[in-house]
């Protein structure tokens, strides 16, 4: 959600020219989709960087390994080639033992996926035209966050995200559109999963607690977010600001399947806290509880069950943003 021209102003970049790029390019996102536009793309790139490497993606998980990989071997950007998921697993690359590998490296994005909520969030446009934003010489320190969930065996699994968590219904949609082909575009992909998942879905007993302050009730789901955008254009959290050091929290009560069909709009169109079933708040540490397993997506990718608990990390990654980013200046 970039700023609106009342509300734009000069947000407080930091300054840097990196001299190595790392483009992080998952070759098969898209269909395939993303290898033909690179494709196309990379002479442009070569006109506008010296020194870069490119490193495709063989495998599920494999952008975070080569992102931690390039950032120890010293390249100072990396650009995140792909989709949502593709993102999803390059800003974890920043991280290890939880602590950034390079805390003045910067991280950019070129959207030639299947879906790209992340460019919407980050301001800058799509393919050929985010060339400029890509080699920029301002990065804005923003915040990012940080899931503790629980795998199948009862272990802790740690992830970061972008966007936003869904625990709950919205767990069970990254189920159902991580099984299917993603040919339709990112919009119809997400929107059958969210159709075909509430059609399965049942409200869970959940106890939510918010910096401190709990309540337990039948929740539709929980959404945690940091950006504005998931799900295919879903405006998750219009009131977002990207370094506040602050989520936007929704919980969702119980609604039939034609209630929460019908609200799929407001989804969309950020109005979703208009519904009487829905609870809004902002907060720095999120922890979920429930005695039914219930699905944890951050970013669209399903990373374990609850408990769970989310905490926001300040400032956390310098971004490549385009013009008139939401941020706090």
């Amino acid at each position: 959600m970039c700023a609106s021209k009342a509300e734009s102003h000069t947000p407080s970049f930091l300054p840097q020219s990196p001299a190595r790029y790392a483009f992080i390019l998952n070759p098969r996102s898209g269909n395939g989709r993303a290898a033909r536009q690179w494709s196309e793309l990379e002479h442009e790139v070569r006109s506008r960087v010296s020194d870069y490497k490119v490193f495709q993606t063989e495998h599920p998980g494999h952008a975070t390994e080569l992102t931690r990989q390039a950032l120890h071997e010293g390249f100072e950007r990396v650009v995140s080639c792909g989709g949502d998921g593709t993102h999803f697993e390059v800003v974890n690359g920043f991280f290890e033992d939880l602590a950034p590998i390079n805390s003045e490296a910067s991280m950019a994005i070129l959207a030639i996926g299947t879906a790209c909520d992340l460019r919407k969030t980050y301001c800058v446009p799509k393919g050929r035209d985010a060339l400029p934003f890509i080699t920029a010489d301002g990065v804005v320190p923003i915040d990012v966050g940080r899931v503790t969930a629980t795998d199948e065996k009862g272990g802790k699994l740690v992830r970061h995200y972008n966007t936003a968590a869904h625990i709950g219904l919205g767990g069970v949609v990254g189920e159902h559109t991580n099984r299917r082909s993603k040919a339709l575009g990112g919009f119809m992909t997400f929107l059958l999963g969210v159709i075909t998942a509430r059609i399965e879905y049942s409200p869970k007993e959940m106890m939510v607690e918010i910096d401190g302050e709990s309540y337990s009730d039948k929740l539709m789901e929980v959404i945690v977010a940091n950006g504005f955008y998931d799900g295919g254009g879903m405006h998750v959290a219009p009131r977002g600001v990207l370094d506040d050091g602050l989520f936007e929290v929704y919980t969702i009560g119980e609604m039939g399947p034609i209630a929460s069909l019908l609200n799929i709009p407001r989804m969309y169109r950020g109005t979703q806290d208009a519904h009487p079933a829905v609870r809004y708040r902002r907060g720095k540490r999120v922890t979920v509880r429930s005695e039914e397993r219930v699905v944890v997506s951050p970013d669209g990718e399903v990373a374990g069950v609850l408990p769970a608990t989310l905490e926001i990390v300040p400032k956390a990654i310098r971004a490549v943003l385009g013009p008139n980013p939401r941020v706090g200046g």
